[in-house]
């Protein structure tokens, strides 16, 4: 079993997601729909934890020993969780949550032990699962189990949003639209990265659409299980 996974973004009309431009178009309307899907976690990749949350610099080890085996270590248990997908273990943290949200990190078996260690010692939670990369799906699996979460919302990067809609673990779509054009090449769009091998787009079914304040609509949609192959 895994937790049921919303992708909840905020993009332009034409799927592009930098919120530095989307910020003068829309509000609190991103926080308030999002705590409407009643999520006790939150997913994030490299890339955007950086951006937000983590300390500017890397963590750089001081030898190569990777971590080489899968493991959890649950640091604490809590009422809801800041998961964050860092396949090389290169965030570095100051504190073991964000905001009032105990903070997981997932890597790959790649990871140095060293990071591992610099987790434990700051009271952060981790999951090291996947040879190469992260295994997404038994990540997943894992996070239920030893953290109880069942409903979890991913807020990409869209390389990340890409990868989970790859690996069939999307359940639903959440997305907010707001009045305005990026239109820029070379923006992150709300889904990046899918393999292209793949010629089939992921098949979704029209749950419901909202229209917000300032023309922002509010769409939402299933994730056909049939959808990507």
């Amino acid at each position: 079993m895994r937790p049921h996974i919303i992708c909840h973004m905020l993009s332009a009309i034409d799927g592009r997601i930098d919120g530095t431009t989307l910020g003068a178009l829309t509000g609190s309307e991103y926080e308030t729909t999002g705590a409407q899907l009643k999520g006790d976690a939150w997913i994030c990749g490299r890339t955007t934890m950086e951006m937000h949350f983590a300390e500017k610099k890397p963590f750089v080890p001081k030898s190569r020993n990777a971590a080489g085996a899968p493991s959890v270590y649950v640091a604490a248990m809590a009422a809801s969780y800041a998961v964050s997908v860092d396949t090389l273990g290169k965030l570095r943290w100051r504190r073991n949550e964000i905001g009032e949200d105990h903070l997981v990190c997932v890597v790959s078996e790649r990871a140095p032990k060293e990071y591992l260690a610099m987790l434990r010692q700051r009271g952060i939670s981790y999951i090291v699962t996947g040879k190469r990369s992260v295994n997404l799906a038994k990540a997943m699996e894992l996070l239920r189990e030893h953290f109880g979460v069942k409903r979890a919302l991913l807020e990409g990067g869209g390389h990340i949003n890409g990868a989970f809609i790859q690996a069939r673990l999307v359940d639903e779509v959440s997305l907010l639209v707001v009045p305005g054009i990026d239109g820029r090449a070379g923006v992150p769009t709300v889904f990046d990265g899918i393999d292209s091998s793949l010629k089939k787009a992921a098949r979704l079914k029209l749950a419901s659409v909202s229209k917000l304040r300032n023309g922002t609509l509010w769409l939402r949609y299933k994730v056909l299980k049939n959808g990507m192959k």
